[in-house]
């Protein structure tokens, strides 16, 4: 969850100065998210960014296969109409300033799912805050 926090803050300082680099920063916030819930550590390691638009439906499998991820709500995220859904590894090499009306958007989105997922965490398996 260490990551996905300093993703998250970084894409909001980042807003402001610099949306294309929020924009790009704010998508791996749930990435990281969603392996910080997996127990199984292979799992973890297995699924990266790199996996691109399949990145999804593997992670549905892994919950699946995972005892702990699957009593959580983290898979899902990236659904029609969101601005998750558009977000994309490769966007470090679009042109400069194409995502920046969308940035915002895609902060709020990641952050509310942070949120979520570490109330739900910490509802459902308590731990120590200094461990993450």
């Amino acid at each position: 969850m260490s990551a996905a926090l300093r993703h998250q803050e970084d894409a909001e300082r980042l807003l402001a100065p610099s949306p294309d680099q929020s924009w790009h920063l704010a998508g791996y916030v749930t990435e990281c998210v969603r392996k910080a819930v997996l127990t199984v550590a292979p799992f973890r390691v297995a699924l990266s960014h790199e996996q691109g638009k399949h990145f999804d439906a593997l992670f549905e499998i892994v919950v699946a296969l995972d005892p702990r991820a699957s009593r959580l709500r983290v898979s899902g995220w990236a659904n029609p109409g969101t601005r998750l859904v558009a977000w994309s590894e490769s966007h470090r090499y679009d042109a400069t300033r194409k995502h920046a009306a969308a940035a915002a958007d895609l902060v709020r989105e990641t952050g509310t799912h942070f949120d979520r997922a570490l109330a739900a965490l910490w509802l459902t398996d308590p731990f120590d805050p200094g461990s993450l």
